[in-house]
């Protein structure tokens, strides 16, 4: 009975440090941005777990040194949401504006990708778990999966922030 309550314990201490630690690399990137910048979405958008309402947004993308790269959304009115989403995988861009690539699903957008040429950078994101991408296939209303239908793209551009 003492070796469990004492295995529960040290349990109970790595999941507070590790919870710690995250806390820490997260801080990381709002200290040392690789990018920032701000945009403004016509309409809600989904990214990751966040749901964006309309409006006016700055961001933050850094990595970590673990490797990971993070982006910090915030909106920019009173209250709004505020979050960190981890970008899936990063590389190389050949854009030549910073934009937010989104799908559009009925009257939201789905964040898929962050372009960032000015420091030569592509970011994706994954869809939302559950979120069934279908496009609407000729005019008798029935629907398709984008599998097998072209993927209505929007860009919303992003201006740099100058330090």
């Amino acid at each position: 009975m003492k070796t469990i309550r004492n295995l529960m314990a040290l349990a109970g201490l790595f999941v507070a440090f590790l919870a710690l630690g995250t806390a820490g690399a997260k801080g990381q990137v709002l200290d040392t941005p690789s990018f920032t910048g701000t945009f403004t979405l016509p309409v809600e958008a989904q990214w990751g777990k966040m749901t964006l309402p309309a409006g006016d947004y700055t961001l933050k993308f850094g990595l970590l040194s673990t490797g990971h790269a993070l982006v910090e959304v915030k909106g920019r009115a009173e209250g709004s949401v505020h979050g960190i989403v981890e970008a899936g995988p990063y590389g190389q861009t050949s854009a030549t504006k910073n934009a937010i690539v989104c799908i559009r699903e009925n009257n939201a957008l789905i964040v898929r990708a962050l372009e960032m040429p000015q420091i030569g950078t592509a970011a994706e994101f994954a869809v939302p778990r559950g979120t069934k991408l279908t496009a609407q296939k000729g005019n008798d209303n029935s629907y398709t999966p984008l599998a097998e239908a072209p993927m209505p793209i929007q860009r919303v551009p992003v201006s740099l922030n100058q330090k």
